[in-house]
């Protein structure tokens, strides 16, 4: 079999026969980021008389929890339903958000991030996956870049939407309404999990799109595990799978590097609200500010969806651009000034982040997908670890001065990340002729 798109073609279901399916995952993507707590969460923390190092520490404990959990719960997205999955993630991820409510002290913030970490834990490889899959099983693997792309361009929009809702929100009921409306997104993110497909492709459907030699259709159908195989040793079988082919295949372990590295330089989106409000900005502005970056980051992810045959070279120079400019904002006494050049700076990381992750799906050959997507996703918090750390172990209150080293240590990684990248696959629309 070959990487990415294969000579043969499998019958085509018909535009239509995607088209429901990706509103459906479109709806997903937008309402997960869909929190008005998100732009004021940080504040709420420092206003219940945590420390910039105490606040480091519970998001440093968010990322762990993903560290211990994201592979393990990746198997089990390639064992049993990725719908239910996804079902208990949005359940898990409004008590997350009930928790600081109701218990608004260190303890119950730590609680509540516990459980948004299991939520992403279940939820992240496992949307990917199903995306994946999905779409290729209806003729559509091409789709994958547009959906995810506009997927989350319409995720940050809506952030963006509630970000700004957030400021008469917290006019009205203060924090305690500004969660209380993240908990009822939640809820409207269980509804659209109940339209999504149920089970998971016992072999991966964009395998089997490849498999254009009959030898190799038989050799992907004899992967099917035994009927009397439970579920334990499904996942046993799922976890080697991914893991062996996440570190050892070449082409995948760059993917998964990039992706991860791509990932990790999302952490600074938590100190926006901190770095502004030092830059003078009043609270009810910062919400204002943060929306801001996120409409830079919606145009970076629609710009990736025509981005994705870029060489890694030329995505490499985008992430260290990204870094300059994320300096630039930390070396400014204006909260203005810092967040146009965060929105810029901030759009082209969420560029590199589709395209890191299209790369990675199209480097994937075995039928593990989940817990593959999970093993960058852990690599990804532990560099997250790292840079909370940072934050914590930096002299002084503020985080204007750790957030210009890591804007330093971003530009630094472009050239690793246009060594990691893999190439691009040309797109092949099956069904369309040969």
């Amino acid at each position: 079999m070959t990487r990415g798109a294969g000579a043969g073609t499998v019958p085509a279901m018909g535009s239509g026969a995607s088209r429901g399916l990706e509103r459906r995952l479109l709806a997903w993507q937008a309402l997960d980021d869909a929190m008005p707590i998100f732009p004021v969460y940080a504040l709420l923390f420092a206003d219940a008389g945590l420390s910039v190092g105490q606040i480091s520490a519970l998001l440093a404990l968010w990322s762990v929890v993903g560290i211990v959990l994201e592979v393990p719960s990746g198997a089990w997205a390639d064992t049993v339903s990725r719908r239910g999955l996804l079902a208990l993630g949005a359940v898990v991820y409004a008590a997350a958000f009930a928790t600081w409510v109701l218990l608004p002290t260190f303890a119950g913030f730590a609680a509540g991030f516990v459980l948004w970490g299991l939520s992403g834990a279940l939820t992240s490889g496992t949307f990917a996956a199903l995306a994946y899959d999905e779409l290729a099983a209806r003729g559509a693997r091409h789709r994958y870049a547009h959906v995810i792309g506009l997927g989350q361009a319409l995720a940050v929009a809506a952030m963006t939407v509630t970000t700004l809702l957030a400021a008469p929100l917290l006019a009205v009921g203060g924090y305690d309404l500004v969660g209380w409306a993240s908990v009822g997104v939640c809820l409207v993110q269980l509804a659209v999990v109940a339209w999504l497909p149920a089970a998971p492709p016992v072999v991966s459907a964009a395998a089997l799109e490849d498999a254009d030699d009959p030898d190799d259709v038989a050799d992907l159908e004899r992967l099917e595990p035994p009927r009397d195989e439970g579920a334990w040793a499904r996942w046993r079988r799922a976890l080697r799978t991914g893991l062996t082919e996440a570190t050892t295949s070449t082409l995948v372990r760059g993917a998964v590097l990039a992706s991860a590295t791509v990932l990790a330089l999302q952490v600074l989106d938590e100190y926006f609200g901190l770095l502004f409000r030092e830059q003078g900005a009043a609270l009810v502005v910062v919400p204002l500010l943060v929306g801001l970056v996120g409409a830079g980051e919606a145009v970076g992810a629609l710009v990736a969806t025509r981005a994705t045959g870029w060489p890694p070279r030329r995505a490499g120079s985008v992430v260290a651009v990204a870094g300059v400019l994320v300096g630039a904002a930390a070396l400014t006494d204006d909260a203005l000034v810092a967040a146009v050049a965060l929105t810029v700076g901030y759009g082209l990381v969420q560029l590199s982040v589709v395209l890191a992750e299209v790369r990675l799906q199209d480097s994937i050959e075995h039928d593990a997908r989940a817990t593959v997507v999970s093993t960058s996703n852990v690599l990804a918090e532990l560099l997250s670890v790292a840079a909370y750390v940072g934050f914590a172990l930096a002299p002084g209150d503020g985080v204007a001065r750790p957030v210009l080293v890591l804007a330093a240590v971003t530009v630094l990684l472009g050239a690793l990340v246009a060594r990691w990248l893999p190439p691009a696959v040309p797109a092949v629309r099956v069904g369309a002729g040969s």
